[in-house]
């Protein structure tokens, strides 16, 4: 092996499903997407040649091992990447084979033998975390600390830093108490009316939309950087090749290495969604067999009533666009506008689904005024009135003469 050859990318190569669908399975895109990540990383790039090269001439004819240590080993691989099972579709008996002995050639020549000896790791049962904190949230941001102890945020569009010890500023005061260095859980929750930002302790960027909630570690351990979301965020992942950063929601794992993309999961959303604006991403669906690839101006949306997911090329300002005060919106369902304004203002509207369902709006919708005015500018090309009685804003269908 080349001298410079790490562990930590060696590592994370084997666990990057793009990386081996590259190798098993390549095609001009992936050509390209690993033309691009090695051009700018000179240790990336010997490091990826040489692993190619290990693997593509790899003797596995006569291997040298028994049936029984070949099925341990590939035993140990599959718990490593967390599969319950392998995909046909990416793996045949031969390369099985490959892998076990490259595994085994990796270590021989140097050390490089990714499969930890140790047991995996336990699930973290997210959803029920959250569900015990349910009375934390109030009218503010409430960060949840490892201790249990709530750190109330009144300010709207508060930023929220950890810095790369775990230590936690917010809007630069520093709160005390956050089990500095210590890798434990921390819970973000925004309710409806409200945004904020948070800086993870790697440097990654998420602007988290109104009535979402996070949980993340203070500081990062272990070979992947993982977050759990309910809600929508827009992240600028920092790229780490030793340790991809996977956004879990109940129904999708997004696996990413240094990309810039958002993603929406609300749990009373009929539809979660993946939209790419650089990079790649990996995502893999409970209810869905295999995993899907999506590059930049695609998204991925998973339908959950009907179970079916679904690919298609999209213009990701229109995606993205909230984070700076606005929706771009082109031929966006009234009924699904309408949810989005009820999560960002805190309102709720009275209003007919159904009727509103087939009518479609477009155009740049300012979000820094009112509730009221945004309904306005609405009504000035769709055929809808609103009526103000008290708190609540009743909305109907007036047909234009």
């Amino acid at each position: 092996m080349r001298k410079n050859c790490s562990d930590n990318i060696i590592s994370s190569l084997l666990d990057n499903d793009l990386f081996m669908e590259w190798i098993v399975a390549p095609t001009p895109e992936l050509d390209t997407f690993w033309e691009n990540e090695t051009s700018v990383d000179d240790e990336l790039k010997d490091n990826v040649h040489t692993l190619k090269d290990i693997i593509k001439n790899l003797k596995i004819e006569e291997p040298a091992l028994s049936t029984d240590e070949k099925k341990l080993i590939w035993e140990k691989i599959e718990q490593n990447i967390g599969r319950s099972k392998v995909k046909k579709r990416f793996f045949s008996r031969r390369w099985v084979q490959a892998v076990s002995v490259a595994a085994i050639v990796l270590l021989l020549a140097g050390g490089y033998f990714y499969v930890s000896t140790n047991k995996t790791e336990a699930e973290v049962d997210y959803a029920s975390m959250l569900d015990d904190n349910q009375t934390a949230q109030s009218g503010d941001i409430s960060l949840i600390l490892s201790n249990n102890k709530v750190v109330n945020i009144h300010k709207d569009s508060s930023q929220v830093v950890y810095d790369n010890k775990g230590r936690i500023n917010v809007d630069s005061e520093v709160i005390e108490g956050a089990g500095e260095g210590k890798p434990s859980l921390n819970q973000l929750i925004v309710p409806y009316g409200k945004t904020t930002f948070l800086t993870l302790c790697d440097g990654t960027k998420i602007w988290v939309n109104s009535g979402t909630k996070l949980i993340y570690p203070t500081v990062f351990d272990g070979n992947k950087r993982e977050i759990y979301l309910v809600g929508e965020v827009y992240l600028d992942v920092t790229k780490d090749e030793s340790r991809p950063f996977v956004i879990k929601t109940n129904h999708m794992d997004v696996n990413v290495l240094g990309t810039k993309l958002n993603v929406s999961a609300y749990n009373d959303a009929n539809a979660q969604s993946v939209v790419l604006v650089s990079g790649a991403v990996n995502i893999k669906s409970k209810e869905l067999e295999g995993s899907y690839k999506i590059y930049p101006s695609q998204m991925f949306s998973y339908d959950i009533a009907s179970g079916k997911a679904d690919i298609q090329k999209v213009d990701v300002d229109n995606y993205v666009s909230w984070i700076y005060g606005y929706l771009m919106l082109e031929s966006e369902s009234l009924d699904l506008l309408l949810q989005k304004l009820e999560r960002y203002f805190n309102v709720s509207f009275i209003y007919d689904a159904k009727s509103f369902n087939n009518i479609r709006v477009s155009g740049k919708l300012d979000l820094k005024g009112t509730p009221e005015s945004a309904l306005r500018y609405i009504g000035i090309t769709a055929p809808i009135s609103c009526k103000i009685n008290g708190e609540k804003i009743k909305i109907e269908f007036t047909p234009k003469n």
